[in-house]
């Protein structure tokens, strides 16, 4: 079964619309992206504890995780997932870039030089530029929905 000419141009207004509703409804409050931020920041000063703390840093990750996601749903009616396609992953691949490596340079810090204090900086670096992505995601995500 085909779709006419004026069904197919329906059917994309109808997409572009919603597209722009979601656009419109996905501001995220600030406690939001700080949330993400937290998170990563966690991760990424998880070297200085010692291990059994760590798992309980990636279970408190993982249960953060769950927590946004149902936040996300119940605020917005929808979870979109930062990783999607399209401009927003010029935002996230730079952005996970830098954690990977503010990780590993916490990891080696902590656990290999004795240097805790590295890790230190590592996680204060870690919040602003995880709560400033988030928030520059956010821009492009809406944006390349048509806002």
């Amino acid at each position: 079964m085909s779709m006419t000419y004026e069904e197919a141009r329906a059917a994309l207004a109808a997409k572009t619309l919603a597209e722009q509703d979601l656009a419109r409804i996905a501001t995220c409050p600030p406690w939001r992206h700080a949330a993400f931020a937290v998170l990563e920041t966690a991760l990424v000063c998880s070297p200085l504890v010692p291990v059994g703390g760590r798992y309980a840093i990636l279970a408190a990750l993982f249960v953060g995780i769950i927590l946004i996601v149902r936040s996300d749903r119940r605020r917005l009616g929808v979870f979109v997932n930062g990783y999607r396609r399209g401009r927003t992953r010029l935002v996230v691949m730079p952005l996970l870039m830098v954690v990977i490596g503010l990780y590993v340079l916490s990891s080696l810090a902590a656990l290999e030089w004795h240097m805790p204090w590295i890790s230190v900086v590592c996680a204060a670096i870690t919040f602003p530029a995880c709560y400033f992505g988030s928030m520059i995601w956010q821009q492009v995500f809406r944006r390349e929905l048509g806002l």
